[in-house]
């Protein structure tokens, strides 16, 4: 329930005080592992069906991807449509300050696309720049604020390529509803507030323009006023007009250079992103990552995403432990679940990189005799703490260190499917709630770059996500597409940081296993896992029909904690002819068609 907090009252986070003088409900502190707020289940969810369907995290997006659908836009569209909205309305997940990766099926060709829009480091990093002079890695509080943790934005150039190889509308249409937003407002949701507040907590008295638009006189912005952001609408309108060329090479690009060599100055700091960086940025089309599990085809996001490769491995470890005698019910699937994730966030913190730096062993670490081989160590009986990474083929070469998990990110996911079949599955980050909490022409500023392993070695062994120039972090974004038949018959993702894949192979196994609805599989509670214990969601029934799902897990040896998660799960699935779609009721999304009505 919300509470008035007055000037005596203090809520503590990281050590900083955070005076509150407005309404607001109690929040969880911002850590590595959970950087957004976390919103309580609404009772009821949001759910769509028809022949077009969206799915976002926040209503006045599906609303616009939803419009653009309506005057005859492609899937591409709508996503355009609803991250500049996203980018005025979420700016604390996503934006075009940030970056995203996007899987997109085109029904006319029957081909699915990978793009790669995740940001890039500078030319001029080093990889010691989170080392401070006694040895020790830079504090990740810091590190969230730094101007040196800005990588390349990648969202914009990546919506122009999709919009350019998928896109039916005019450019400039898709930006329509988000330009009216910044320019006249909208009224902040709860969330949003909440999340201001977190990014007090976090430290914003670097950002003179962050405080003077998110904090005005020293409060809240107030929730029953429009919130306007007009630098942001000049920003969209150029962008409209000028497209990709006036993000990366013109006056956009050049304020924001500017920007950025203020706080240069300010900080004393020599590392950040140059006119040549921004210039030389490259959307990458990668190859789709996809396996089979059990009748369908599960395809995700190849490295330097780690998430899609966990996710794979995950089903695929799950799959061959769990022939027999599993539900949703039963101690087994929750074990052999958790188990899955361990092992597969074992390799993914050891072998995954981006590839332009070493050789990431993808096909060794998705090979069905090395999954086997992992799941051959797996007890039925009994719960493994902190696995050590496998020896996939391709790693033969390789003699690295494993980093310990990276933090979250304020992350973002969409998914959308629209009258010609098409199909995207999206998702979107600026890395830690509201990034570096900095702004240029009214976007906020990534810190992407705190994604990367703070310490580059470990006894002289490398890590494969060392900093290095022009290298894209390690990121957990796993977009998925599920293919029965040759057609695509589910999209989902979620945002989530590092459990982004448990999320998703939560769902994954609720939708093709026990044959949940869009609806029920957002909604049904979640186990993730660290290296040395495992996590039930708080509030979560894990006592259902007699079966305490707690008790019998610890009586397996899993240490056990409860939390509550922060996921986003968007999904939409293919069912008795039209397809049908959820948002996750744990945050503010929205699903709608142009069949059928919006359940609120």
């Amino acid at each position: 329930m919300p509470i008035r907090l007055n000037k005596a009252q203090v809520l503590k986070q990281f050590g900083l005080i955070l005076f509150l003088t407005i309404p607001i409900p109690i929040i969880a502190q911002v850590t590595p592992a959970a950087p957004e707020s976390i919103d309580k289940k609404k009772i009821k969810v949001s759910t769509a069906s028809g022949q077009s369907v969206v799915v976002t995290a926040n209503p006045l997006a599906s609303d616009a991807a939803l419009e653009t659908l309506k005057k005859g836009g492609t899937a591409m569209d709508a996503v355009v449509a609803a991250q500049t909205v996203l980018t005025v309305v979420e700016p604390q997940s996503s934006g075009l300050g940030g970056g995203s990766f996007l899987m997109y099926w085109e029904e006319a060709t029957k081909s699915l696309t990978a793009l790669d829009g995740r940001e890039t480091a500078s030319a001029q990093v080093k990889e010691d720049m989170w080392i401070n002079s006694d040895g020790n890695a830079m504090p990740w509080i810091k590190a969230t604020k730094s101007p040196s943790a800005i990588g390349v934005p990648g969202t914009t150039a990546l919506l122009w390529e999709g919009h350019r190889q998928f896109g039916r509308l005019p450019w400039e249409n898709n930006f329509q509803r988000s330009i009216v937003l910044a320019k006249q407002g909208f009224i902040p949701s709860p969330r949003f507030l909440r999340s201001i507040s977190l990014a007090k907590g976090l430290g914003i008295s670097h950002s003179k323009d962050f405080k003077s638009l998110y904090f005005p006189n020293n409060s809240l912005p107030n929730q029953n006023v429009p919130f306007r952001n007009k630098e942001l609408a000049s920003t969209l309108s150029r962008i409209s007009k000028g497209g990709i060329n006036e993000f990366y090479l013109g006056s956009i690009a050049n304020e924001l250079i500017d920007d950025l060599q203020l706080f240069k100055n300010k900080k004393k700091e020599i590392k950040s992103i140059t006119n040549e960086d921004l210039a030389n940025y490259k959307v990458i089309k990668r190859e789709p990552i996809c396996k089979r599990y059990k009748s369908w085809k599960v395809c995700s996001f190849p490295p330097p995403s780690g998430g899609g490769v966990a996710l794979l491995q995950t089903l695929g470890t799950y799959e061959l432990l769990s022939k027999k005698n599993v539900s949703e019910s039963t101690i087994k699937h929750w074990h052999l679940l958790a188990e899955s994730l361990r092992f597969a966030d074992a390799d993914r913190s050891h072998w995954i990189g981006d590839p332009i730096d070493l050789p990431v062993p993808t096909k060794g670490l998705l090979d069905d005799n090395y999954i086997e081989e992992r799941a051959n160590t797996i007890k039925n009986n009994k719960a493994t703490f902190r696995p050590l990474a496998g020896k996939p083929k391709g790693s033969e070469l390789l003699d690295l260190a494993s980093q310990p998990r990276t933090a979250g990110g304020g992350t973002t996911h969409l998914v959308v499917v629209d009258k010609y079949a098409n199909v995207a599955s999206y998702t979107s980050s600026v890395e830690t709630v509201f990034g570096t909490r900095t702004l240029s022409g009214g976007m906020i500023l990534n810190n992407q770059l705190t994604d990367f392993s703070f310490i580059s070695k470990v006894k002289g062994k490398p890590i494969a996500n060392r900093i290095k120039p022009n290298k894209r972090p390690l990121s957990s974004m796993a977009p998925v597409i599920v293919f029965k038949d040759n057609r695509p018959v589910l999209a989902l993702g979620s945002p989530g940081g590092w459990l982004i894949p448990h999320y998703i192979a939560n769902a994954l196994i609720g939708t093709l296993d026990f044959q949940l609805s869009p609806k029920e599989v957002v909604s049904q509670k979640l186990l993730s896992v660290q290296p040395s214990y495992t996590v039930l969601e708080k509030d979560g029934n894990w006592s259902k029909e007699g079966s305490n799902i707690y008790q019998s897990l610890f009586k397996l040896g899993h240490q056990i904690k409860y939390s509550s998660f922060s996921s986003g799960l968007a999904v939409i699935k293919w069912h008795k002819g039209s397809w049908h779609g959820a948002a996750d009721p744990r945050r503010e999304g929205t699903a709608l068609s142009l069949q059928g009505k919006k359940n609120p």
